[in-house]
């Protein structure tokens, strides 16, 4: 396969790192194999490049080294520089699986499948391997990663530095094969996150870690032994990534010295609970973890733990075929003068009818989300928003026909776009008839009790009732609420509540969502929502408020509530009657918010006191891991 030097893929190692590797698992292989002789071990350099890891091997003392290198181009200097180990110039992932090794080290090469198609489809039809563990949406390094494994020896060890992000995807996207593989051969010895840190200088992207798994020996797969998984985390801010410091931060690792920026613990997921199909959450210590139970431990409904996902289905806001054309903008495509409307349609402004302005809707977008609501005033513009719905039948002709004559002026306004617009739509394949409607979002697919599968249309959602919503890209828990009307683009989300959940408690809800409680949350789970909301469905425990019973927990309920209430309605006030009764109730809560005049203040305590979480601890914890998230 002749690959260009863009399709390598390679970014070379920092010696500083390679060092720190070669004697990481060299340190780690001989705890674990105390009588062997190092000139015994037998070990796989699988991607060479200027040969980095090898200089460090030799200087270690290894002697029995294999490294393979695609590119032809280093083979003269490779061969001048490390006459002693058995350098072979061919694609790796080409070898033979029958010869084995006892540590294989290195920094596979990275290559995104999405933008890559054809040198996958390339090594899938060269390479038995590949095509084994073919997946889409994968990268490159996972082959490296399962063939890496099958060369192993049971009880030897691989270590790479890669990206990180498979650790948290699941099986929909990419990591199909690669979990499953690691969980069913191997024990993940130790992760060392370097995601706040910069290694590679060049390289896109510096979301990095170093890992070291350890092959099975068949024993241990049968009896389900277990392993805890040591973590490393770097807290360092950039200014200390200069010079020498990042050097003697990874050797503190090896020396085992103490550091204020090397955060060192047993993960609480140990190999034992880690997932095949599912996100592995490795970054969460013991002590942690500890508050996470005390909260789920009122988020059970029947015995178990319930989350987001088993109330709600989360959905993007509307997509339309193109916001430019859809979204008018004042002074733009549409006047207003006092209680008319003019829209813009041949360079002329014309009026639109009565039953027009009522298609025309404030629209969002979610930098308008603020916590318990929204800023009304950062509308960015009205939305044409004809539904399908209003004429009940399938055929496009007939529906069009009644829309032209109910709604002239706005039909008109879009088939000046008409040709742009049915382009789009052919491009998705999609139907070109449907020029005059939203792409996604005014229906939704709803699964009755039954399992039955219908559309339901969402104007009247949009239109009122109760909807919390935040931003499709956050890392902190800012949920807004309206009864009001609220119509928004793709770059924010809605809770739909499932079907069966009726009289849901949505006050109570959105407070705990916007509480410090969940922040915490956020925080022990590395909760981010970047376009996916899938940790988010899968993190956020819901709380069970029956579970709450004694009249004081009763009263913190409906003082949440009370709060909240007025949040969502941008009032700032507390109901001194109702601190009056806590007051009789519990006279320790009553003195810690009596003097408090922010209600979200207020709200968190009441969470923390019925949770039974101290603050304080849970804020030293905040600082302690997650200060340099």
């Amino acid at each position: 396969m002749d690959l260009n030097r863009n399709q390598l893929s390679q970014i070379f190692t920092p010696h500083y790192v390679a060092d720190f590797m070669v004697r990481n698992i060299k340190n780690r292989y001989l705890s674990i194999h105390n009588e062997l002789d190092i000139e015994e071990i037998k070990v796989l350099e699988p991607c060479v490049g200027k040969g980095i890891f090898l200089k460090y091997l030799l200087r270690e003392g290894f002697t029995n080294i294999t490294g393979y290198e695609v590119d032809q181009s280093l083979k003269t200097p490779l061969l001048e520089k490390y006459p002693k180990v058995k350098l072979v110039f061919g694609n790796f992932l080409g070898s033979n699986t029958n010869e084995k090794f006892d540590i294989v080290i290195g920094n596979p090469p990275y290559l995104g499948q999405n933008y890559n198609a054809p040198i996958f489809q390339e090594l899938v039809a060269m390479y038995p391997i590949c095509k084994k563990y073919f997946a889409g949406n994968m990268d490159l390094f996972y082959f490296f990663i399962h063939l890496g494994i099958e060369k192993l020896r049971p009880g030897g060890l691989l270590s790479f530095i890669t990206t990180n992000y498979w650790l948290t995807k699941s099986k929909k996207t990419g990591i199909k094969y690669l979990k499953p593989h690691i969980v069913n051969d191997c024990f993940m010895l130790q992760y060392i996150d370097l995601s706040k840190i910069t290694i590679f200088q060049d390289a896109k992207g510096q979301h990095n870690c170093i890992f070291i798994l350890q092959k099975k020996y068949e024993n241990e797969k049968n009896k389900n032994f277990d392993k805890k998984i040591e973590v490393i985390q770097f807290n360092l801010s950039n200014k200390h990534c200069e010079g020498n410091f990042l050097e003697q931060t990874f050797m503190d690792i090896l020396n085992n010295q103490k550091s204020t920026h090397l955060l060192k613990y047993n993960s609480a997921i140990s190999n034992k609970d880690l997932p095949k199909n599912d996100g592995w959450i490795l970054l969460y210590p013991l002590e942690v973890k500890h508050y996470v139970d005390t909260i789920e431990k009122y988020c059970r409904f029947n015995g178990k733990v319930s989350y987001l996902n088993d109330f709600f289905i989360i959905r993007n806001g509307l997509i339309l075929i193109k916001d430019e054309i859809f979204i008018l903008k004042e002074n733009e495509n549409i006047k207003i003068v006092e209680t008319e409307m003019y829209i813009k349609i041949n360079n002329t402004f014309v009026k639109l009818n009565n039953e027009e302005k009522k298609r025309l809707k404030k629209i969002y977008k979610s930098r308008a989300i603020k916590p318990f609501s929204f800023d009304k005033s950062d509308f960015i513009g009205y939305l044409i928003f004809l539904s399908k719905n209003e004429l009940r039948t399938e055929k496009a002709m007939e529906r069009n026909k009644y829309l032209n004559q109910k709604y002239p002026n706005l039909t008109a306004y879009l088939n000046q776009y008409k040709k742009e617009l049915v382009k789009i739509l052919k491009n998705a394949k999609e139907n070109i008839n449907d020029i005059y409607f939203p792409r996604r979002g005014s229906l939704i697919t709803h699964y009755n009790i039954k399992h039955k599968r219908k559309l339901v249309n969402l104007e009247p959602y949009y239109e009122r009732g109760a909807k919390i919503f935040f931003s499709y890209i956050s890392n902190s828990n800012v949920f807004g609420y309206t009864n009001d009307s609220y119509y928004a683009t793709s770059d924010t989300y809605f809770l739909w509540l499932n079907e069966g959940k009726n009289n849901f408690d949505y006050l109570f809800l959105l407070a705990y969502l916007n509480s410090k409680i969940v922040n915490f949350l956020f925080k022990a789970k590395n909760i981010t929502i970047k376009r996916s909301k899938t940790k988010l469905e899968e993190e956020i425990p819901i709380p069970n408020t029956s579970l709450f019973r004694s009249p004081y927990e009763l009263e913190l309920i409906n003082l949440i509530r009370d709060i909240t209430l007025n949040l969502t309605q941008n009032i700032v006030s507390v109901n001194i009657i109702k601190l009056n009764k806590l007051k009789e109730l519990n006279p320790d809560i009553y003195s810690r918010i009596q003097n408090e005049s922010n209600p979200k203040r207020i709200i968190d305590i009441c969470f923390l006191k019925l949770f039974d979480v101290d603050e304080k601890l849970i804020d030293n914890l905040a600082k302690k891991y997650y200060l340099m998230r």
